[in-house]
């Protein structure tokens, strides 16, 4: 009898809200040869709304190029941001911080989880490097 070729696991890496992000991100992967796809996409494309409930669209790719898939993404984020212009000093050279809240108690914890569909909390903000300045989102 024959082998029969393993079936391929797959890891998330990244979770989205926003349909063009997450498909430039998609295809940035596939360019340079990743095995991935978008589980979710359709779902969340039609009714937005169960995006918090299911976790968004979840970009996954195979296993073992999950790291370097991730790698591949930061370093591509941190390069843009590079060319940024801050508007307080129009300096270029913004930086993403990420906070990681955990939940102190049970309801808080459940009161996450129905919001964005984690116990944890993830806020982002964009550093400027020069002036110090804070955005919610990156500055257009």
């Amino acid at each position: 009898m024959p082998d029969r070729p393993s079936k391929m696991v797959f890891a998330q890496i990244r979770s989205y809200d926003n349909y063009i992000t997450a498909n430039l991100q998609l295809n940035l992967l596939k360019e340079h040869g990743f095995s991935c796809y978008l589980q979710d996409e359709n779902t969340i494309t039609i009714d937005p709304l169960l995006s918090p409930a299911i976790g968004g669209m979840k970009l996954m790719v195979a296993e073992q190029e999950a790291e370097a898939a991730s790698q591949l993404l930061d370093s591509t984020e941190e390069d843009y941001l590079k060319t940024v212009a801050c508007p307080a000093c129009h300096q270029t050279g913004l930086e993403k911080i990420t906070h990681v809240e955990n939940a102190a108690g049970f309801w808080q914890q459940l009161k996450n989880k129905l919001i964005s569909g984690s116990a944890t909390r993830l806020t982002t903000c964009f550093h400027c490097k020069n002036c110090g300045q804070q955005f919610s989102s990156i500055p257009e």
